[in-house]
C-alpha cells in the first residue's frame, strides 16, 4: 500500500517563524520563502540549500509575495500593511509602500508588469504603478476585511 504522506526529499529549516507565502523564480531552480519571522530566503530546489543570507527588510512579517511577469522582481507584502519591492538576487528597492491598515495578504503583478495590486486584512484592494508605488485604482472597499 502507497503512502498517503509524501517523503520530504529536502527540509528548508533556517527561519524563525512559519513560512507564510513561496514563489517560483524564473529559472526554475530557486525559490524565495517569506516568513513570519521578517525575513525572506532564497533556495536552491535541487539541493535544498539556502543561498546566501536571509533578506531582512522592515514591517514584520511577511504573508505574501509575487514575481514580476520579467522575473526581476519580487513583490513582499508585510505585517504592518506595507509594500516593498526586491530584486531576485535579495536586494531591495527603495521605496516602501504604504496604504493599508492592517496585513497585506494578497499581491499580484498584471500581466503586463506595469501595476502591482495588493489586497489586505483591512478590506482594501489597491492597485499601484509598478515603478512609483503610485496608487492608480483605489482605495477599493470590498467590505470583507479580516
Amino acid at each position: 500500500m502507497q503512502s498517503k504522506t509524501p517523503t520530504a526529499k529536502h527540509k528548508f529549516g533556517g527561519h524563525e517563524g512559519r513560512i507564510h507565502s513561496f514563489i517560483f523564480l524564473h529559472d526554475n531552480v530557486h525559490v524565495v520563502s517569506g516568513s513570519l519571522d521578517g525575513t525572506m530566503r532564497k533556495w536552491d530546489c535541487e539541493t535544498g540549500r539556502l543561498i546566501g543570507e536571509p533578506w531582512k527588510g522592515e514591517g514584520g512579517g511577511i504573508p505574501a509575495l509575487a514575481l514580476s511577469p520579467d522575473g526581476k522582481t519580487i513583490a513582499c507584502g508585510r505585517m504592518d500593511g506595507s509594500v516593498q519591492r526586491w530584486d531576485t538576487n535579495g536586494k531591495m528597492i527603495k521605496s516602501i509602500w504604504t496604504g493599508h491598515g492592517n496585513r497585506v495578504r494578497s499581491l499580484s503583478w498584471s500581466p503586463s508588469g506595469g501595476r502591482v495590486a495588493s489586497g489586505s486584512y483591512d478590506g482594501i484592494i489597491l492597485i499601484r504603478e509598478a515603478k512609483s508605488g503610485k496608487v492608480e485604482v483605489g482605495p477599493i472597499e470590498t467590505n470583507q476585511g479580516y
